[in-house]
């Protein structure tokens, strides 16, 4: 289930993410349009299992 606080961690995880992954995923010290989909899809299911983690539903 979808909660304010499990948004609030996919946000913040996913904003630390991105940055990260695209300095991994660069070619040749260049960011390409690969680069940014890679990257994107890697901080986003990081940013996924980190608010799955540590983001409080309601049980």
């Amino acid at each position: 289930m979808l909660t304010a606080n499990r948004l609030a961690w996919f946000a913040i995880a996913f904003a630390f993410a991105v940055p990260s992954m695209l300095v991994m995923f660069r070619d040749n010290g260049v960011i390409t349009r690969d680069s940014w989909i890679k990257g994107f899809v890697f901080a986003a299911t990081i940013a996924a299992v980190i608010a799955a983690v540590f983001g409080k539903g309601s049980r």
